[in-house]
């Protein structure tokens, strides 16, 4: 009876809570906590896994997730899987930053691919947050908030994280988004930002396309999805997209008389291509503006074309004749015929955003991507791939001979104030002949794109980072002027970054290897809060950072700093450096950043591999490192360089240490979960109050043992206090409850002595916790 009790509490494919042990348990500690959040997880398409594999491997992707998931949230935190597809974690006394950062974790952590049947698999997921009190909200309460924000995200597009406060514009009644709509027409509250459009070959911008966005002034911003169909669903389309035909010719001939030629496209609904008098509009819109008609692109879409083809047909050749160009929206989503394609006065076939998400994921359609471009350059059009937010869609796109790419990799859709028209001369220029150099080891000679696959491939075959940035530095200096290159890592919420380093120059020396400077003084704070590269000219005029003043005393003067991203995550820096003030331009900048765009994979794995070793000594659940943690210690030739590199954290030389052990006494009356639980709390007392220049390692079941270099005595007293207070008031609350169960008992030996002896140090210090604990047994 009582085994059958348990199995129900517990999800039999992960293990997690099932959905009622879940909401009994939000509902116990709610009383006893200030705040209580609940990240509502639910995996994108995940049923096209089930479609396109087998149910079998569904189950494996489950499993990993709840893996992965356990792996990230904290020892007290709660996790369930509620129904198939769909886990919850339950945050105790934290508060909304703290829980919108571990759902960001945990997305993160989801998307990572899988391995099925020999192919990666990439499954995102949409994260809803609910925060909330007792006796105001109950946990079910918290649940359908949580619910709700994933609605929400999952309605924004998917894979991303939404707070309970988020509620869908599209909840409000059609009647009333319609009388709003019609206030803002009048108003001409309605906005029109503009996405940049990007060459694949020369990365150059070649143009944007003009988005209709709406801020209400009370509810803030209302998405296109929100208010477009119920736009097409009335008449107010109709004005609607005369409002955004004019508003842009207006701003491309106003770009136009600044001396920049902006070929704009503008979406154009079906009604509105279907009325008789639509190509009269367009030629008036451009006559009153004075726009150029070979800037201006009509964007319709393919459904629109083949609703009625002899008469899509005469009005865009009647366009045609004014002189736009016309693109075919969404193409590949609708049926249309090749014979009647090949009838369209078109230029542009645009590739849908659901073909690109595609690329490299569970259900793939390269194949179809493949097909799309190739009928397009049969019939002598253009391509244009929406959609692309991957640097890994970007480069099959730009392989597959894709023209132009459009996405959030590149931009997202700005204000035309905003709009950055440096890439816009006011002469149309004749497009560059693609050379191949007679010498491709000569990467002076060779385009951008040829260097950077020549770098990637150089890169790839020096797999060891110290060998990776000799190499780096080498090929780099060919493109930019450096005298030092570094590449510098930083592990997520730790207090320094790593710093694997070389010099070109014998006067400028690299630090050596593994050199660890504070996050706070270095220059990678600030680019992995902006994602953004980061130029200082003159460091020793105008230093940007605290780490600048060491560069500066070395002789560097001019640094460029870019992201080295994994997916959203910058996990670290590509920098170069110079001894000349003023030798970096904003183009170096950027062309500094694109390489790292190409070779951050590449950098990451070689990173990964450096720390691949020890990363097996340290368990994040508990915060403790391993018992081989220790004996690696023991036998390291240098244990001071080797404890730094491992925990990352600067440790000067030592020569005596302080051994404290803590013993559970009641760790056998426990069962698995409350023994973990008893160790990750003593784990959890040691990363908040943790002694400097000390480690904490678990030397068996019940047994943590802390390590104290060259500590005074008092500092090590101090934190042995501080966790007896902490353990009398969780027993202070146990007796409170009842529940003897709760109760942690604890014994601790102290010994000191010199590091060379430190394994007899540790067992005088264990042998008097074992003592104090089998007389509390007596």
């Amino acid at each position: 009876m009582g085994s059958d009790f348990l199995a129900m509490q517990r999800d039999g494919l992960t293990n997690l809570f099932s959905r009622s042990h879940f909401l009994y348990a939000v509902a116990q500690a709610m009383p006893n906590a200030p705040t209580v959040s609940i990240l509502l997880v639910n995996l994108d398409r995940f049923r096209m896994v089930n479609e396109h594999f087998s149910y079998a491997d569904g189950d494996i992707v489950l499993r990993e997730t709840a893996k992965r998931i356990v792996a990230v949230i904290s020892s007290s935190a709660t996790a369930s899987r509620l129904c198939a597809d769909e886990f919850a974690v339950a945050l105790i006394d934290v508060d909304q930053d703290g829980a919108q950062a571990m759902a960001e974790r945990i997305r993160l952590a989801i998307a990572e691919p899988h391995h099925i049947a020999g192919t990666e698999v990439i499954v995102t997921a949409s994260v809803g947050i609910a925060t909330g009190s007792h006796p105001q909200m109950t946990a079910e309460q918290l649940l359908r908030q949580a619910d709700a924000a994933v609605r929400c995200a999952k309605q924004l597009g998917s894979n991303q994280v939404r707070t309970d406060c988020a509620r869908p514009p599209r909840e409000l009644p059609p009647l009333m988004v319609e009388t709003m709509l019609r206030h803002a027409l009048r108003n001409r509250d309605l906005q029109i930002y503009y996405q940049p459009k990007v060459h694949a070959k020369s990365m150059q911008v070649v143009g944007a396309e003009a988005l209709c966005r709406w801020r209400h002034p009370e509810l803030g911003d209302i998405p296109p999805h929100a208010f477009i169909p119920i736009a097409e669903s009335s008449d107010l389309i109709l004005p609607i997209d005369e409002y955004v035909l004019r508003a842009v010719c207006e701003q491309g001939s106003s770009w136009l008389r600044q001396g920049y030629r902006v070929r704009t496209s503008v979406n154009i609904s079906s009604r509105q291509f279907l009325q008789p008098s639509f190509p009269q509009l367009v030629q008036q819109a451009l006559a009153e503006s004075g726009l150029d008609p070979s800037l201006l692109e009509l964007e319709i879409t393919e459904r629109t074309a083949m609703y009625d083809v002899e008469r899509a047909v005469h009005i865009l050749t009647q366009l045609r004749q004014i002189g736009v160009r016309i693109a075919i929206d969404d193409f590949g989503v609708g049926y249309s015929s090749l014979n009647y394609l090949m009838q369209f006065p078109v230029h542009t076939l645009k590739i849908d955003r659901s073909f690109t998400a595609g690329i490299q994921s569970a259900v793939n359609q390269t194949p179809i991507i493949g097909a799309i471009i190739s009928l397009a350059k049969s019939l002598n059009l253009s391509v244009v791939a929406e959609g692309v937010e991957t640097v890994q869609q970007f480069d099959f796109l730009r392989d597959s001979k894709c023209d132009e790419i459009q996405g959030y990799l590149f931009g997202a859709p700005v204000p035309p104030t905003s709009f950055q028209l440096s890439a816009f001369i006011a002469t149309l220029q004749p497009r560059q002949p693609h050379l191949v150099p007679d010498d491709t080891h000569n990467l002076e000679r060779l385009s951008e794109r040829e260097w950077l696959d020549a770098v990637l491939t150089g890169v790839q075959r020096h797999p060891r980072l110290h060998e990776l940035t000799s190499y780096l530095a080498d090929a780099i200096v060919e493109q930019l002027p450096l005298d030092r290159l570094s590449l510098e890592f930083v592990e997520e919420g730790a207090a320094f970054s790593a710093v694997h380093e070389v010099s070109l120059r014998d006067d400028v020396p690299a630090r050596p290897v593994g050199t660890l400077i504070p996050v706070i003084n270095s220059g990678v704070a600030f680019v992995q809060r902006t994602k953004q590269p980061v130029m200082c000219a003159d460091i020793l005029r105008n230093p940007e950072f605290q780490d600048d003043y060491s560069l500066a005393a070395q002789g560097i003067q001019s640094i460029i700093r870019v992201p080295l991203l994994r997916g959203n995550h910058v996990f670290g820096t590509m920098n170069v450096q110079s001894t000349l003030e003023r030798v970096y331009t904003e183009a170096d900048r950027n062309r500094l950043q694109r390489t790292a765009q190409r070779l951050s994979d590449a950098v990451y794995a070689a990173y990964q591999d450096t720390r691949r070793p020890i990363a097996h000594l340290y368990d994040a659940k508990t915060k403790l490192y391993h018992r081989q943690f220790l004996v690696e210690l023991l036998a390291a030739d240098q244990p001071a360089e080797w404890l730094s590199q491992t925990v990352l954290r600067p440790f000067p030389e030592w020569t005596t240490a302080t051994a404290v052990v803590v013993s559970i006494a009641n760790h056998e009356s426990m069962d698995v979960m409350e023994g973990e639980q008893a160790v990750a709390y003593i784990g959890q007392c040691w990363s908040t109050h943790a002694v400097p220049n000390a480690v904490a390692i678990r030397m068996g079941a019940g047994e943590v043992l802390f390590i104290a270099f060259d500590q005074p005595s008092l500092s090590v007293a101090q934190f042995v206090h501080q966790l007896r207070s902490h353990i009398e008031l969780l027993n202070a609350r146990a007796e409170r409850l009842g529940d003897s169960s709760l109760r942690l008992e604890v014994n601790t030996g102290q010994a000191s002595g010199d590091w060379c002896a430190f394994w007899d140090v540790y067992v005088d210090a264990r042998e008097q916790a074992l003592v104090l604990s089998a007389q509390m047994l007596k």
